[in-house]
């Protein structure tokens, strides 16, 4: 396995960290990661409630069951990201799982929900450098979705040609769920993780692992990258 200090596998995770459901806002793990400046957690929420305006940009993602949003219903494998300044209503059925990463927000922005979208329509997009390869330049499409707090925190669904990379350090978190295909993820001790359609998965900032995917994968994405 990958070090899972730095490659957390999500599901795994929620069955194996003793998490119970309550409160949206209490019902929380928080991840192992070294990283200080974003909150990386899991929550179970269950029931009901209101959250108030808070001061971080704020990513959820369903891992397992529903999740209303202001009664927008989020399922499994879908997320959004709700912008600092915005109250909003939850409901959640019982075994639901979110994964929730939170980003200070140091600009005002318009608030409100962005909602992602697997089947939004893409453009083309810059591929890996090409000194960090080691075969052909793959061909990348994008549709990105929001970028907040000073530029430093994205999102989007991203798409790619098969290719290898390799061993290099993230400098950013990186939350990825696979829409499509698989990749394989190798630490520099050697250790291999694969994921495949329908896993969602951290990289932590600090990790240091390839990327070899041998068919067409399509993946959702949300990036802190601080400055």
């Amino acid at each position: 396995m990958v070090d899972m200090k730095r490659v957390l596998d999500l599901k795994a995770m929620v069955a194996k960290v003793n998490l119970v459901a309550g409160e949206y806002l209490t019902a929380r793990y928080k991840l192992p990661t070294t990283d200080s400046a974003a909150i990386l957690e899991l929550v179970a929420p269950l029931g009901q409630g209101q959250v108030e305006p808070l001061a971080e940009d704020v990513f959820v993602f369903v891992l397992n069951g529903q999740f209303f949003v202001n009664d927008v219903l989020l399922e499994k494998g879908s997320g959004c990201k709700i912008t600092a300044g915005t109250a909003f209503d939850w409901k959640a059925h019982s075994e639901t799982h979110l994964f929730v990463m939170s980003v200070p927000e140091t600009e005002k922005i318009e608030q409100g929900v962005v909602f992602l979208d697997p089947r939004a329509q893409m453009s083309l997009s810059s591929p890996p450098p090409v000194e960090y390869l080691t075969g052909p330049v793959p061909t990348c499409h994008s549709a990105p979705a929001w970028r907040s707090c000073g530029g430093q925190f994205y999102g989007g669904i991203w798409a790619s040609t098969p290719y290898s990379r390799k061993k290099v350090p993230y400098v950013h978190d990186e939350f990825m769920y696979l829409l499509e295909g698989s990749v394989t993820f190798v630490s520099y001790s050697g250790e291999e993780q694969t994921f495949r359609a329908g896993d969602a998965f951290l990289i932590c900032r600090g990790a240091s692992c390839s990327w070899d995917n041998q068919e067409n994968v399509k993946k959702i994405y949300v990036i802190f990258r601080p400055s």
